[in-house]
């Protein structure tokens, strides 16, 4: 079993006995065998077992001595234990944030690096299903072991306020934008903060061209994203994105027509995206029905260990043609156990997942809302923000689309933008804002 340094340890654990928000993402990972002597070992051991019996409350010095006086019955431990303990309460720890984050990513490695040595011994001894089942189901372990937060609201009143003050003031947050001023103005999601957010319309809308917008958008303030494409073909998706960033017509980048010096251009164009922001786009492709969750979860998860690359935004198009981790009684309950993967790998990771996903075939032709949505209203229900993508028949015939921020949990919604749907290089262009009070509503 791998330790930390003697240093770390001591860091750690002040940090833990200072802060219940610390100790709850420690208690998450942080495993006692990491520690390299006893007595910060039964130090953590009584620290976890103590928040957890008295519901997130910080051990003291004195529950963790009379701990140490009923648990450690010879005297010379016990004394030995006392005095390496009692210290780090009044430990003081420069940059403790800091220190919490690179030993949660280190004990990370190195739960994944034992998960791999176990599913190895599994696979040498002929229990190749069993390997590959403890791998895959190791990735819910964030859900399983995470245990409940609890926050003593009014006592908690001034914390929070220090916090919002701390954000204000360092712009420690910025907002992933979609590319569509009103929409971004409107909804401000922040970069560092769980949302699940659909993309919602019948098909051959927009669906997918806004999901690249998103991407690019993401990649142009500097942010990682990575893009889940089961529908279209990695080409299809891989020629956009080039048509959207280039600014060139994608039927001739499909073909390899370039005029005069537009080649030169987008090779430059290209080059100066490699230079200043490598690696921070990645478009995976994978049949569909096929991958679930878990198995895409896992996917980073690895990248992350191989590559050390985290993504800020992750696109899927489209988690309708994602399978559900494990076995469901209906195909509508199906959809609504991949969804709420979704939701759960937002949160875990505390960043923006964008959907694309589909509305019901008969909402073509109308204006659709999130109640519209295909095989299960789920969907909608868990979503943290829900844009749809209506088209009239004049519309279609004029290549324009109506967006909608039909849900939106931080504030109203409501708010519709007439966009110009400019396949030819793969971009929306905002065209104006429509008066909602004049709008026909159809919803089935």
């Amino acid at each position: 079993m791998p330790k930390l340094d003697r240093v770390l340890q001591k860091d750690i654990l002040a940090i833990a006995l200072k802060n219940k928000n610390s100790l709850s993402n420690l208690k998450k990972i942080v495993k006692p065998e990491f520690f390299s002597i006893g007595a910060y070992r039964f130090l953590i051991n009584e620290a976890y077992q103590h928040y957890e019996k008295f519901n997130g409350e910080l051990p003291t010095k004195k529950t963790i001595i009379l701990s140490t006086n009923r648990l450690i019955k010879d005297e010379e431990r016990r004394k030995d234990y006392i005095k390496k303990i009692i210290p780090l309460f009044e430990r003081k720890v420069k940059s403790p944030k800091f220190i919490e984050s690179e030993i949660l990513e280190w004990a990370k490695k190195q739960s994944f690096g034992i998960l791999l040595e176990n599913a190895a011994r599994e696979g040498s001894e002929g229990n190749v299903d069993k390997a590959i089942n403890l791998i895959k189901e190791s990735f819910v372990f964030d859900v399983s072991k995470s245990g409940f937060q609890v926050h003593s609201h009014f006592e908690e009143w001034k914390d929070r306020q220090r916090k919002r003050k701390e954000d204000s003031l360092s712009k420690k947050y910025k907002i992933m934008k979609m590319g569509l001023k009103v929409l971004d103005d409107k909804m401000k999601i922040r970069s560092n903060e769980s949302f699940m957010g659909l993309i919602m319309g019948t098909s051959g809308v927009g669906k997918s061209i806004f999901s690249i917008n998103t991407g690019v958008s993401a990649i142009i303030s500097g942010y990682n994203a990575v893009h889940f494409v089961y529908e279209n073909t990695i080409t299809q998706t891989e020629t956009r994105y080039d048509s959207r960033f280039i600014d060139y017509p994608y039927s001739l980048i499909k073909d390899f027509k370039w005029a005069g010096s537009n080649l030169v251009i987008a090779n430059k164009i290209m080059r100066n995206f490699r230079r200043k922001r490598k690696r921070n786009l990645k478009i995976i492709h994978a049949p569909i029905s096929t991958i679930s969750i878990m198995d895409t979860e896992s996917l980073l998860r690895e990248i992350e260990i191989k590559e050390n690359w985290k993504p800020n935004l992750i696109i899927y198009d489209s988690p309708d043609h994602m399978i559900p981790h494990g076995k469901s009684e209906s195909f509508r309950l199906g959809v609504k156990k991949v969804y709420e993967g979704v939701k759960w790998q937002s949160e875990i990771r505390n960043i923006p997942i964008w959907c694309t996903t589909h509305a019901r075939s008969s909402a073509k032709g109308s204006r659709v809302r999130q109640e519209a949505s295909a095989e299960s209203y789920d969907k909608a229900r868990l979503a943290d923000g829900v844009i749809t993508i209506s088209q009239t028949q004049e519309q279609e015939d004029d290549r324009q689309a109506e967006l909608r921020l039909d849900k939106f949990r931080d504030d109203e919604s409501g708010i519709t933008i007439l966009v110009d749907l400019l396949f030819r290089v793969m971009l929306l262009r905002y065209i104006e804002t429509i008066d909602n009070s004049r709008e026909t509503v159809v919803t089935d």
